[in-house]
């Protein structure tokens, strides 16, 4: 029997698996494999790090087909026709690798060591009970200074959830939170007019945004930043990196894969460029997949839902055997929020800010579960 795995239990991983016919699915051994048995929407871990309260999570055992066997280990190394875990070594035939994302620190000193992070729902939750900590330890006479590095969507959007909770869960304390970020601009994905929207939106808030600001180092009481040449430290009682991310460390640690910062650039089937017709695809965070100008798309939910539909489809219709058709791949919109009381986004030639583009939004969510839990 053909052994089908499928790593990692996120947009992509699933969108393969639930998107397979289930002829398919009972043609063949699929197994998939997380650390975790839970599926978490990984776009709404602002959320849970501010600690608004609502679904993040689904159980696996309530998403997959009953044909699909689920392991939980922890993937350590992927090699030829082996997949090394901790609790055990899996042979396959063929191998979706749908691994997520850590956080990329650039070389900038310190951020290990004195930011926080958002990586998953887990690491959220417990970065939601420091910031919890260190709100009720903080005793000075000053307001508690809450710093978020990045302006990209993770940024602003975590920026925007602490705006509705800080007041909340700061139980009467005063606070400020700051938005530090290398760029003159907001979200350079949207269009300058759009962004400018989100950007006043912040400041009439009153999150402090420092813009055109280079970060040199975390320290455990601030940021070394430096603008227009000159050098400051800007004082941060709780520090959150959000300035970008990468693909997995299992990418980094297989060699056969001949990945960079955790990513295994693609071919137009999503194989590893230097592996074509080895029955190796690499879905969402972990693959480098280029526009038609040569550039790498940026790792969204979006783009990992796609490609895991289209890899259902090719090899189901192929019989497992080799995709015929080439992926392609069009963006849909983007749709940011800065809490609860504002969203900005971009659908085609469209642009949408405020009640429509937050009902939108908690509409795409919507049918992101729906999707999952259809049987």
């Amino acid at each position: 029997m053909v052994e089908v795995l499928v790593l990692g239990g996120g947009y992509a991983s699933l969108s393969f698996i639930k998107s397979l016919p289930a002829k398919a699915r009972s043609q063949y051994r699929i197994r998939l494999i997380s650390q975790t048995p839970l599926h978490y929407f990984s776009v709404l871990l602002h959320e849970v790090l501010a600690g608004l309260k609502g679904q993040y999570t689904l159980p696996l055992s309530e998403i997959l087909p009953k044909e699909v066997e689920f392991v939980q280990d922890r993937i350590l190394e992927i090699q030829e026709g082996l997949v090394i875990g901790q609790e055990g070594s899996y042979r396959y035939d063929k191998l979706i690798v749908g691994l997520g994302f850590k956080s990329e620190s650039f070389g900038v000193p310190g951020v290990e060591a004195c930011a926080q992070s958002i990586t998953n729902f887990e690491n959220a939750q417990e970065t939601h009970q420091r910031l919890l900590e260190a709100l009720q330890n903080f005793q000075e006479q000053r307001p508690f200074s809450v710093v978020v590095c990045g302006a990209g969507f993770s940024g602003v959007e975590l920026v925007g959830a602490l705006s509705d909770t800080l007041p909340i869960i700061s139980q009467g304390k005063a606070f400020q939170i700051t938005c530090i970020e290398a760029m003159p601009t907001i979200l350079p994905m949207f269009k300058p007019a759009l962004a400018q929207k989100g950007f006043d939106y912040l400041q009439k808030i009153g999150v402090a945004m420092e813009m055109g600001t280079k970060i040199l180092a975390c320290k455990s009481k601030g940021v070394l930043v430096e603008k227009e040449g000159t050098q400051k430290e800007i004082l941060a009682d709780f520090l959150i990196w959000t300035c970008g991310v990468r693909g997995s460390e299992v990418i980094d640690n297989s060699a056969f894969l001949k990945g960079v910062r955790g990513r295994v650039e693609v071919n137009n089937f999503l194989e590893p460029t230097h592996l074509p017709g080895k029955g190796i695809f690499i879905l969402g965070d972990c693959a480098g997949v280029k526009t038609a100008q040569g550039r790498f798309y940026p790792p969204t939910a979006q783009l990992a839902r796609k490609m895991g539909i289209y890899l259902a489809k090719e090899l189901a219709r192929t019989g497992i055997g080799q995709p015929k058709k080439p992926f392609a791949y069009t963006p849909q919109g983007t749709l940011c929020s800065f809490g609860a009381g504002y969203t900005i986004g971009q659908i085609g030639p469209f642009y949408v800010r405020s009640r429509v583009a937050t009902w939108l939004k908690k509409y795409i969510e919507w049918n992101w579960k729906r999707f999952l839990l259809a049987k």
